[in-house]
């Protein structure tokens, strides 16, 4: 069975698409510094708003109130239908 081919578009390249000459090519230097390049050369858009990563992560209580809030909202048909009667 014929192996498929690779084509890497950083590079411009194309290698055998096996496990081992993948990881070769990806962790090479010429492709790190042709991803390096390719990501430089990209505009970031000014539309598109940036939120900063959040250093002390997502609070608990948050996390257990949305939960709730689901579940509320999940079963509020029931509710609805019972007022309705």
């Amino acid at each position: 069975m014929p192996l498929g081919k690779y084509y890497c578009d950083y590079c411009d390249k194309q290698f055998q698409d096996t496990p081992f000459h993948r990881k070769r090519h990806l962790q090479g230097l010429h492709h790190q510094k042709a991803r390096a390049l390719w990501y430089a050369s990209v505009q970031p858009d000014p539309n598109q708003v940036s939120v900063p990563p959040s250093t002390t992560g997502v609070c608990n209580r948050f996390i257990r109130t949305v939960i709730v809030l689901f579940t509320l909202l999940k079963y509020a048909h029931h509710l609805f239908d019972v007022m309705t009667l």
